[in-house]
């Protein structure tokens, strides 16, 4: 997540040393760049089949995506994947948003934003990595469990070394004591850490719904993104307002519950479940297995 790092360099250029002028242009700049970006569509190539050929696309009505979306939701591959999802949401909140809120709070020098901003963002950068070639060894619910584990060695880490009002104080620094004291190099090993718990799920999560979906994997991650977003809605509700501890709580519930319900669904084959947009006569199909 190279926007993760530049954005957070950006942020601390602009909140110490930038003029007027230099703000507006770095907003120009980023605008030109956004629009290139766009652009940039236009220039992939289209997908071909084995013989070289580019596939003539069926039209299908301007809904039917929708409803190809909501059949994906009811699907019980996807109802196993919520759980997972559901933990990308609150973490995503947690890391662009609560993670830089605390150290703003804990630590006077506000160039430690942008620490933490980059610190995090090596944490996703590396998660591509490392999981990816991880999963061809221990596969995706061995990346889970590892996730599982980094992520509640950070709540862990969380919990004793920010104050409990780190998170919604509205005074410039945090008035609670810690357990132990707050450590700028720890929380910079901490914000790693977080990138590399949350790039591990969204890794994995994406992995499956690209292997399960891969007839339509379209409104698998829109459903995926939705659930996500809403969640992470939700939680920037309560971030505010909510006691760090707390906070750390639903998390870790969470996490633990995705990882359940991951490695749940990794226990059955992953067949390709294109035939979930074609209504069946048996209804126990489109259940799933049954558990044994």
């Amino acid at each position: 997540l190279l926007d993760v790092i530049i954005s957070s360099l950006i942020k601390a250029v602009v909140s110490t040393q930038s003029t007027g002028k230099q703000r507006h242009f770095i907003f120009i700049v980023l605008g030109v760049l956004c629009v290139l970006g766009m652009l940039s569509f236009l220039l992939l190539r289209q997908p071909t089949d084995e013989d070289g050929q580019i596939p003539v696309q069926q039209t299908e009505h301007v809904l039917q995506p929708i409803k190809d979306a909501v059949k994906f939701c009811a699907s019980w591959q996807m109802r196993m994947l919520y759980a997972p999802i559901i933990f990308t949401g609150f973490s995503l909140n947690f890391w662009s948003s609560v993670f830089i809120t605390i150290i703003g709070n804990v630590f006077p020098n506000r160039s430690y934003l942008a620490l933490g901003g980059i610190c995090t963002g090596i944490g996703e950068i590396s998660a591509g990595f490392i999981w990816g070639r991880l999963t061809n060894r221990i596969g995706r619910h061995g990346v889970i469990m590892i996730s599982t584990v980094v992520n509640c060695i950070l709540y862990y880490l969380a919990f004793i070394a920010f104050p409990f009002d780190a998170a919604t104080t509205t005074a410039k620094i945090a008035e609670d004591n810690p357990i132990i004291p707050s450590n700028l190099y720890l929380t910079l090993a901490m914000g790693v850490l977080l990138g590399l718990g949350d790039g591990g799920f969204n890794v994995s999560v994406i992995g499956v719904l690209s292997t399960i979906f891969e007839e339509k994997p379209a409104p698998a991650f829109a459903v995926f993104k939705f659930v996500q977003s809403m969640v992470s809605c939700i939680a920037f509700l309560y971030c505010g307002h909510l006691l760090l501890p707390f906070q750390l709580l639903i998390l870790a519930v969470s996490c633990l519950a995705g990882a359940i319900g991951f490695i749940t669904l990794e226990r059955y084959p992953l067949e390709k479940v294109h035939t979930i947009l074609v209504e069946t006569e048996d209804p126990s199909e489109a259940a799933g297995p049954a558990i044994e």
